[in-house]
């Protein structure tokens, strides 16, 4: 259940990522009811209802059609079967509703049968005839969502037990074994078109809650004879082994499994440079109740798009209603392309860091604007331009585009909009610097996060370079990008979080390994003669070096010694802690400053709860108070530490409760 609700939201609130362009979102309220049946088919409805009559209208004036909002839910790249679906809009209530029936959302396995409701849903209530199910969800920074769900459950059940982590509530159902006519209904649902960009994503259902499988398998029991033993198994061609078998111990006449396939690609696949075919075959096999079993493999041909071509959407020509938004639906995944870790990335940010002057980028708004300015104009004076685009995919309206990687970008001296876009947010990310990328009919441009959360939009097909003449200056660059941003228009833009959708598991993919050399034969050079940034005039700087970057195999060199202090841990820091009464284990991300002795800044914990940090140092140890505010109210952790290097670990208790354990921080930078 909670895929219904995230895929919804992730629609709808994607486009309301920027403060600058919502009013006041706090909490989105869901609500759910259904009826379970013997079969394992589900009767739902839910009630989608915004927090205020403002957004719902501006919601509803930007998607008249409802449809469109549910796309992911109820189109093409939907992870259920849903039949005798209904979507409205309710003016009384400011709400969206849906009502639906899902095949197969109850299945049969290890003599029990398991209902998905999501991970970390709360049971707050069973009995015999129904279950309850509370899910408190961070959206944003702007929203929270608070789920609540009935199940009425089918008459004669038992045994209820739930396993929160997995989200799984199972159960037991009385019935007598079913002996007739054996007429299984089998129907295969393929993607067209896979990117090799994406390899990685395709491997992992919990990216975006599923919506990127590249195979669905259908098994409706048409009969009146149980199915016994149903397993399947799926191969891509020659890009991936046979999948591990899918077993369900039963499908009773009238129910149905819906399989998903999520393959583990080789890394070879990165090496195609253009679509290539692929055979997608699925083997499976079932049993009646008097054991025979029955066997066959279906083949299901799909193109394979090189490593730098990009489908810009995922939805079928037939099941787009004209909307903007559904011929851009794949916009999310140009996140992959943001490789801030490949060599000449962060080679090329270590020149930008000299040019400004040396600069912490990522420690207050004055230093990382003052490394976007040396961005901007390094680039310019080694010659980046903009380039029009080459498309493919003629046959759809959308279609897709040859995009570059930041790398392709400095060895071409060139990019799209996209292309720069793109290159503009992997710089910035590399030093510690979060970035959107906002896409708009016929354009993108890059947006940086300023340290204090300020924006800073940047028109980078304001570069112009030697080759096509004189180029905006940066201030021109900004003002022009401020613009756009503020002329935004609801339905009519993507705005990609890089970092958030990354660690969500859109990831890059490996790209071959170039020279340390590189950029040098590539011509990038520094200026020769003295600098002027940000009205400043600085030295000629110093041969370049690659910046800090995040450790692979060879651990970040640890912190030069400021006088007076042992070590200096001003720094971007990451890594997880252990409670040790729960066991549970989760990541810790900080943003430090050193004063002296004295240390303050910011602390993220599971990328959910937040605040500030206070602490000193003294030789080696380290004592941080952190106030942290979350869904559920504010507490005081302290850690007590000890450095080794660039590691800070020790342990932390909960002030006020007898709750604590150890943690681990790495530097990255």
């Amino acid at each position: 259940m909670k895929k219904i609700i995230i895929l919804f939201l992730f629609t709808v609130l994607i486009s309301f990522s920027l403060s600058a362009q919502i009013s006041n979102i706090n909490t989105i309220r869901v609500y759910g009811y259904g009826n379970l049946d013997e079969k394992g088919n589900l009767n739902i409805s839910f009630r989608w209802a915004f927090p205020t009559n403002a957004l719902y209208l501006q919601v509803k004036s930007a998607y008249p059609n409802p449809y469109v909002l549910m796309r992911n839910l109820l189109g093409f790249s939907s992870t259920m079967e849903l039949r005798n679906v209904k979507v409205s809009y309710d003016d009384a209530l400011n709400s969206i509703r849906l009502s639906a029936d899902i095949l197969g959302a109850s299945v049969y396995r290890k003599q029990k049968w398991e209902l998905n409701i999501g991970k970390n849903t709360e049971l707050i209530y069973s009995d015999s005839t129904k279950a309850i199910f509370l899910l408190v969800d961070y959206i944003n920074e702007e929203n929270i969502m608070i789920e609540t769900i009935r199940i009425n459950m089918p008459k004669d059940s038992k045994d209820f037990k739930y396993d929160q982590k997995a989200g799984i509530f199972s159960y037991t159902l009385s019935r007598k074994e079913l002996k007739g006519k054996l007429n299984p209904e089998i129907q295969v649902k393929v993607k067209p078109r896979i990117m090799s960009a994406l390899y990685k994503v395709y491997g992992m259902p919990e990216v975006l809650n599923g919506a990127y499988w590249v195979a669905k398998f259908i098994f409706e029991n048409k009969g009146t004879s149980d199915i016994l033993d149903l397993r399947i198994s799926y191969k891509l061609g020659e890009y991936s082994s046979w999948s591990p078998e899918s077993r369900y111990d039963l499908v009773v006449p009238g129910g149905g499994v819906v399989d998903l396939y999520y393959p583990i690609i080789s890394p070879n696949i990165a090496q195609l440079k253009s679509q290539t075919p692929a055979d997608l075959q699925i083997k499976y096999s079932y049993k009646d109740p008097s054991g025979k079993s029955y066997s066959d493999t279906i083949v299901k041909r799909i193109q394979i798009l090189g490593i730098n071509q990009f489908e810009f959407s995922n939805i079928p020509e037939e099941e787009r209603t004209g909307e903007w938004s559904d011929n851009f639906s794949n916009i999310p995944l140009i996140s992959a392309f943001v490789n801030k870790l490949d060599d000449p990335v962060k080679i090329f940010a270590g020149m930008v860091s000299q040019y400004a002057g040396g600069v912490a980028a990522a420690s207050n708004d004055e230093d990382a604007e003052r490394f976007c300015r040396a961005l901007y104009e390094l680039a310019i004076y080694n010659g980046i331009s903009y380039q029009t685009p080459s498309g493919f995919l003629v046959e759809y309206a959308s279609g897709g585009q040859d995009i570059k990687y930041p790398r392709d970008v400095l060895r071409d001296k060139a990019g799209t909009c996209i292309d720069l876009a793109i290159f503009f947010s992997a710089i910035c990310e590399t030093v510690g610097l979060k970035t959107l990328i906002v896409v708009v009919p016929g354009h993108a441009f890059p947006v940086i996060i300023l340290p204090s959360g300020n924006l800073l939009p940047i028109e980078s097909t304001g570069l112009g370079g030697p080759v096509v003449g004189k180029s905006l200056s940066f201030e021109e660059a900004v003002k022009l990008g401020a613009k756009q941003l503020n002329e935004l228009k609801l339905g009519k833009y993507f705005i990609v979080n890089v970092s958030a959708l990354q660690r969500l598991g859109i990831l890059t993919p490996e790209l071959p390994p170039l020279s340390q050399n590189i950029l040098k034969d590539w011509g990038y050079k520094l200026p020769e003669a003295v600098s002027t940034i940000a009205g400043e005039v600085l030295p000629t700087p110093p041969t370049p070096t690659p910046a800090p970057s995040a450790p692979t195999t060879a651990p970040t060199p640890t912190p030069t010694p400021t006088p007076g202090v042992r070590i200096n841990l001003t720094g971007y820091y990451e890594g997880k802690y252990r409670n040790n009464q729960t066991g549970q284990e989760g990541k810790i991300e900080l943003q430090l400053k050193q004063s002296g002795n004295n240390l303050s800044g910011e602390i993220l914990i599971d990328e959910i709860e937040e605040g500030t940090v206070t602490g000193s140092i003294s030789g080696n140890n380290v004592t941080l108070n952190a106030r942290i505010t979350s869904i559920y109210g504010s507490y005081v952790a302290i850690f007590k530490g000890t450095i080794q290097g660039n590691i800070i670990q020790g342990t932390y208790v909960i002030q006020g409760y007898n709750v604590g354990g150890t943690f681990s921080l790495n530097k990255v930078f």
